[in-house]
């Protein structure tokens, strides 16, 4: 029995089968968390997404930005891009399967047995891990209530950046997706999220650090398993932080992380 965390497949169907058989998945034993985006910019979102809802007994999810945006788009809240290429998707006989399965997933998913909690772009640095927890459930709450719809609309713009400035609950649910599923860098001073810079934190300017740089400095007393930022590249493997979204819808690899023995799997992208 083995539970693996897999990065962005962002709709790379060729490549997750292919780590799918190299990790030797068994769903009747294993389990897959997907660090979010699991649809979106690659080839057969649908593929991915059949395969999923197949396996669902087997399979769990925490919210990534392009999966949120496809319940936005399918509800109407939003227009779909050509560059995401979830048309098939929106168009086909699991659309509504798939808007009520990720309708359970949350923001996060804190796995005490393994010392890990799983998020698909971070930890904003002024939540430890049990506020983190609590303030997400108003996300899940609202997403599964029966003005679920109303909820999503708020939950789109950059604004409030800073917790502390979220005064009502709209403002909250918007803070902490976009922490959640946005969040690269942050300002040093501050804390405020930041959204212009998604460069490599080599390249941010001096007011700019990455969320990792400064959540270290707290106890969040886990592993953060992220993905969301390519260019990393994985660049992150510590005690406190693993980063999985290796590029594989840019021909990079595809990444998963076996919980039991925290060994990386990777497969090349097929292009």
């Amino acid at each position: 029995m083995a539970t693996y965390v897999v990065g962005d497949v962002q709709g790379c169907y060729q490549t997750f089968r292919k780590l799918i058989t190299k990790l030797q998945f068994n769903p009747q034993k294993d389990h897959l968390i997907f660090a979010g985006d699991l649809i979106a910019r690659g080839a057969d979102s649908l593929a991915v997404t059949q395969w999923v809802l197949e396996h669902r007994d087997s399979c769990s999810a925490v919210l990534g930005n392009h999966d949120l945006n496809f319940l936005a788009v399918a509800c109407g809240l939003r227009e779909p891009k050509s560059e995401d290429r979830i048309q098939p998707l929106l168009e086909s006989s699991i659309s509504s399967s798939l808007i009520e399965w990720y309708r359970q997933c949350p923001l996060a998913i804190d796995l005490v047995a393994h010392g890990i909690l799983v998020v698909h772009a971070g930890v904003w640095p002024g939540f430890d891990r049990e506020t983190l927890m609590t303030e997400i459930d108003l996300v899940h709450q609202a997403l599964l209530s029966s003005t679920w719809v109303d909820s999503l609309a708020s939950m789109y713009g950059n604004k409030p950046t800073h917790y502390d400035d979220a005064v009502i609950d709209d403002d909250r649910l918007r803070f902490l997706i976009n922490a959640c599923t946005r969040m690269r860098f942050v300002n040093t001073s501050s804390l405020a999220l930041d959204f212009d810079c998604k460069e490599s934190p080599d390249m941010a300017p001096p007011h700019l650090r990455a969320w990792m740089d400064i959540a270290q400095r707290f106890d969040i007393d886990r592993t953060i398993v992220f993905g969301h930022w390519a260019s990393l590249n994985g660049n992150r493997h510590d005690e406190q932080f693993i980063a999985l979204d290796t590029g594989c819808v840019w021909g990079g690899h595809l990444t998963a992380l076996r919980l039991e023995d925290r060994r990386l799997i990777q497969v090349k992208a097929n292009v």
